[in-house]
């Protein structure tokens, strides 16, 4: 607001200086021509600073306009130096919303669904008003002829509106900033306050001095230290392919609440593409990395293509349509050979596509969808694959699954254990039982553990779940002392993690007999993992812990090494009752070897007469299952222990 605070070269007074601002107007239509030629990052953040970019322009070009008009205001129609100055107030206005709106949605905001923005847009756009109104007003600036053709410039009474108004702005800038400063780039903190510092500067040197214009040099620097440090477009360009890299991906993923978000994906590896590499070297490698890429924009141009890994290419498109012409294409070129330099080289993809609604909404979302997505998809069918509604509905239950297990473990509410009797066939009683978790939600309704325990497992929250049903099994058993054994699953992930120290804090926080509590462990992880397994029993064994070998014939265990574990309990799966010829010899084979080996039988599974029968004729020491009750409340077992004299 340099010519504000002075008057407009009339003859015999002061001139301003603006050999400063033609400096800056250099440097910034240089830099915008740079910028625009460049490959540019297509977030709302990186458009929104190109807008910057043209405005501040615009506002170092009205600044100079200004004084050149107003110097010649007596060859030059008064009509024209009215327009530019309102221009420039315009403008100036309109720079101090940018920094706000930059601002805004660099820390992942939107100006579309943040309500809060209004604080800033209303004020602005009032003034606006005022100052393209000025010629019918004069509330801002008016000329008031003093000679023939010799203009003095005066401050209008609602002049002090500009300074306000820019004010708030700046100042709403910088609260967001402090608010929000965890979401915004360190570098991004330090230009903001070093540019507002320099426009104070800018300010009290101008009071002093006011022929100088230094606004728009403080502009020009505030651009290139962006550039420089948060906003260079080749930061987000893999350097081999000239695509977007993993980065650029990573923050257009992270940020889709302020973009208009593409649905429709395509995702493709180079098959072998390590052993390409070593083969032909690195060169040949990049060329063809290279000419995958000017492929697809000779496709479709508008498609934001994307390196997220080495061989690995993702592309969004706008609609299905592009999607299904990309996918004919790609399958196409890559029938045929790539020539690179002096070589024919064929390449083989695998490649999936989709339409994503909602299947991630950032990049640890998309990891999960990844990692779930690639190991059930059948290549050798076919190398292109269509993720269909089907499976995109069940990715997106998964996904919400694992949010809604995390918001359970953090807020201790959604997750409760249930117990089911077991009949203790030689002494006609129940006093041994299983605590099992369940999961219930307001959104999902009843969520079965055979569903969330492997999204749990997969996800790293499987440690969680364990010490929570360990905390509420051992509480159980401190409010239930009639409870003789109560069996626990545990998840295959704690072998890794040497557990054994929590498990016994645990359990002494609750002051429980450690005999009394039996964790189950499964042929399958036993058998895979045999050494940790031995070690974790070993752990806890010594200490008076339980082991129950878990689902024993629902795999194809090494039966040898499984038995050499110190379980105190085998549970046979309840398929074994089933009437197939063979599966009777492999049940009374199993319930053979046990008793042989002195380790007491848990029959799951138990829902009929005959089953029981069955399992009575075997002298099964135990029987679990719907024949005697379901999984039980807490509050509901109390009853049934009451109802069979137990309690």
């Amino acid at each position: 607001m340099a010519e504000l605070l002075t008057t407009w070269f009339i003859p015999g007074k002061m001139h301003c200086n603006y050999f400063l601002e033609l400096c800056s107007l250099v440097f910034m239509v240089a830099i915008v021509i740079a910028y625009y030629s460049r490959k540019k990052f297509p977030t709302a953040v990186f458009k929104l600073f190109g807008v910057c970019l043209i405005s501040v322009t615009i506002t170092i070009s009205c600044d100079i306009l200004s004084c050149y008009l107003l110097d010649n205001a007596d060859r030059i129609p008064l009509f024209w130096c009215e327009a530019i100055t309102e221009l420039l107030y315009f403008s100036q206005i309109f720079c101090s919303y940018l920094l706000f709106a930059y601002i805004f949605y660099s820390i992942g905001k939107t100006l579309r669904f943040e309500p809060r923005y209004y604080l800033t847009i209303v004020p602005s756009v009032i003034c606006s008003v005022i100052i393209f109104t000025n010629c019918l007003h004069h509330g801002i600036f008016r000329f008031v002829e003093i000679g023939s053709g010799v203009y003095d410039f005066e401050y209008g009474p609602a002049y002090f509106l500009l300074y306000v108004i820019a004010g708030l702005n700046v100042v709403s800038t910088v609260i967001y900033a402090i608010t929000f400063r965890k979401s915004m780039h360190v570098k991004l903190i330090f230009v903001l306050f070093t540019v507002i510092a320099l426009l104070l500067v800018a300010i009290i040197i101008h009071l002093f001095q006011p022929e100088h214009l230094l606004y728009g040099i403080v502009y020009t620097m505030a651009m290139v230290f962006i550039i420089i440090t948060v906003n260079d477009p080749d930061e987000k360009v893999d350097r081999i392919s000239k695509a977007f890299n993993n980065e650029a991906f990573v923050e257009y993923i992270n940020n889709q609440r302020t973009e208009r978000q593409r649905k429709h994906f395509i995702v493709f590896d180079i098959e072998s593409f390590g052993m390409f590499n070593e083969k032909f070297g690195s060169l040949y490698a990049n060329e063809v990395l290279s000419s995958i890429r000017k492929f697809i924009e000779g496709v479709n141009k508008k498609t934001y293509i994307f390196k997220t890994h080495s061989s690995r290419f993702v592309l969004m498109l706008r609609n299905r349509e592009e999607q299904l012409q990309m996918v004919a294409a790609i399958r196409h070129r890559f029938s045929s050979s790539f020539n690179v330099k002096d070589k024919s080289i064929i390449l083989t993809i695998n490649l999936f596509y989709f339409e994503n609604n909602g299947a991630f909404k950032n990049t640890d979302s998309y990891k999960d969808f990844v990692t779930r997505t690639l190991p059930t998809l059948n290549f050798n069918d076919s190398n292109f694959v269509e993720l269909d509604a089907k499976f995109m509905e069940r990715i997106n239950r998964d996904r919400r699954i694992k949010e809604i297990l995390e918001q359970c473990l953090r807020e201790k509410r959604g997750l409760y254990m249930v117990y089911q009797p077991i009949y203790d066939v030689n002494n006609k009683e129940f006093n041994h039982f299983e605590a099992l978790i369940r999961l219930d939600n307001d959104e999902l309704g009843f969520v079965g553990p055979a569903e969330f325990i492997p999204i749990a497992e997969s996800s790293g929250l499987a440690n969680e779940i364990d010490y929570f049903v360990l905390n509420e099994t051992c509480a159980f058993l401190a409010r239930n002392p009639q409870v003789g054994i109560l069996e626990v699953n545990i998840s295959c992930a704690e072998f890794f993690n040497n557990p054994s120290s929590r498990f016994l804090k645990i359990i002494k926080e609750h002051n429980v007999d450690p005999k009394r509590i039996c964790l189950e462990i499964t042929e399958t992880i036993a058998v895979k993992y045999p050494e940790k397994t031995k070690e974790f029993m070993a752990d806890l064994g010594q200490y008076g812990v339980q082991f129950a070998m878990d689902d024993f014939g629902s795999g194809y265990s090494n039966i040898a090494r499984f038995i050499t574990l110190p379980f105190s309990i085998a549970k046979l799966d309840k398929t074994l009752l089933e009437e197939s010829k063979n599966i009777k010899i492999f049940f009374d084979s199993a319930v053979n070897l046990f008793k042989s080996l002195g380790i007491p039988i848990v029959i799951e599974g138990v829902e009929t007469e005959t089953q029981l029968a069955t399992s009575k004729t075997k002298k099964i020491e135990f029987i679990q299952g719907y024949y005697f009750s379901k999984p039980l409340k807490e509050e509901d077992l109390q009853k049934f222990l009451v109802a069979n004299k137990i309690a």
